[in-house]
């Protein structure tokens, strides 16, 4: 029994390996995971192979490649990144035989080349042995032997293969690679008690690539690593994919993986240089929120915000990687217009999720500081004032948070306030429509 499923499972890894098929797995930080499979025709012993479907932005130093059973050795890995140009191909023609005309074909220079800076060309001319400097300015045409061996048009990994036979030989290569990109735009619509929630996965491939039919996970979290080795590029266009009449909408399923959250999609989905695609994330959420202002003390405004618990009783319960969330909100004509945007970092489950929307208008609040005085050298004591203006035509609720040290407590206060385990004190203020509220409170700092 043990060998039959041996054999079940060999073959079922042959077979996989007998279809080409690429696998990209992005994470955060401009850093993505590609993965490929191959078939090669190979012969017997140690050859030279060249494979150029890769990106432009591998890290060459992760490279992986390997075969079923092992059965291929890879005697020597070369990353050629030395892209065919002018440039390169002149450096590869210093010491040799090369023939130049002026402008207008006027002059015919022949000889060996001995320097190119780009501005100018050392030749050492033959017959003569005299070195010329011809501006390359005044240089029309090159003519040069033959192309160089080691001419590449595109990055290329140069393999030194060794194969036990002639055969076609399944690989599979892993890279790392920079160029993708990923983030999460959330559109909500707020109804004063609800947030109906759509979530898009914004895909962007800058890696130099086009990738068809591969098969995509996507990691939310932050991964430590050594260095940042890659540079950032500009967004490019944006393409939102759309799908054939009759097919299902791609879906995202989620799970935990190591301590980060995984992303698989259940359909294979197509990449083209230089594009961005958006993906749904979630179906629609029909969350229950609730509005809260807040004025955080010495601060010069109330925010108007709108908070929710991240749980299943609530609407959500799902892990949110990080992202914009733009809020709308529908106006007595039935239009949606915008009241705000905010963003949030990777958010776990049952998590209490904070949206500023922007600066409540008709909010009005000031801080000073009052009988700021020293009991002694270790202990000072100051009175805190808070003045708030509701000048709108609704009542409205207020909460005011002060921020305490390890060092600090408030030992009187005209109104009710509680201290959380951040040490983040809240005093929740009822103020009616036109009415103005003044109190204090007082901090001791003990050192």
């Amino acid at each position: 029994m043990k060998n039959s499923l041996l054999v079940v499972l060999v073959l079922s890894l042959m077979s996989v390996g007998l279809v080409a098929e690429d696998w990209i797995t992005i994470y955060n930080d401009d850093l993505s995971l590609v993965r490929s499979q191959m078939d090669l025709e190979l012969q017997e012993g140690r050859q030279e192979y060249n494979y150029s479907d890769i990106t432009s932005r591998i890290n060459a130093a992760s490279v992986i490649v390997s075969s079923l059973n092992n059965q291929i050795r890879v005697a020597e890995q070369n990353y050629e990144y030395d892209l065919a140009g002018k440039a390169q191909i002149m450096a590869k023609y210093i010491d040799k035989e090369v023939t130049m005309l002026t402008k207008n074909q006027a002059t015919v220079y022949s000889g060996i080349m001995k320097f190119y800076d780009g501005s100018s060309i050392g030749l050492l001319e033959s017959g003569t042995n005299r070195l010329l400097i011809l501006s390359e300015a005044e240089v029309e045409v090159i003519q040069l032997a033959e192309l160089p061996s080691n001419f590449y048009t595109r990055p290329t990994l140069h393999w030194s293969l060794i194969a036990p036979r002639a055969a076609r030989y399944p690989l599979q290569l892993t890279y790392l690679s920079g160029g993708f990109s990923w983030d999460v735009a959330y559109n909500a619509v707020w109804n004063g008690e609800k947030l109906a929630l759509n979530s898009w996965v914004t895909i962007r491939n800058y890696s130099g690539r086009a990738f068809n039919n591969v098969n995509l996970k996507l990691v939310a979290g932050d991964i430590n690593r050594v260095s940042n080795v890659y540079k950032s590029y500009d967004e490019m266009t944006l393409d939102r994919a759309t799908m054939a009449g009759g097919m299902a909408a791609p879906s995202f399923e989620e799970r935990a993986f190591h301590d980060f959250h995984l992303y698989s999609l259940d359909q294979k989905v197509s990449f083209a240089n230089n594009q961005t695609k958006q993906l749904e994330l979630y179906p629609l959420q029909n969350v229950n929120a609730r509005s809260e202002y807040a004025y955080y003390v010495h601060s010069n405004s109330v925010l108007s915000n709108i908070i929710f618990r991240n749980t299943e009783a609530e609407g959500l319960g799902k892990p949110l990687p990080k992202g914009i969330f733009t809020i709308y909100r529908a106006d007595v004509d039935g239009n949606l217009e915008l009241i705000g945007e905010d963003s949030i970092e990777h958010t776990s489950r049952n998590e209490e999720v904070t949206l500023t929307t922007g600066k409540a208008f008709d909010l009005v609040a000031s801080t000073v500081v009052r009988d700021a005085r020293s009991i002694s050298q270790r202990v000072s004591e100051r009175t805190i004032q808070v003045t708030l203006r509701n000048n709108s035509e609704e009542a409205k609720s207020i909460k005011v948070y002060h921020q305490l040290n390890a060092n600090s407590r408030i030992v009187e206060s005209q109104r009710p306030y509680e201290v959380n385990n951040e040490l983040k004190a809240t005093i929740p203020i009822q103020i009616a429509a036109g009415e103005e509220i003044i109190f204090t409170f007082r901090e001791r700092s003990e050192y």
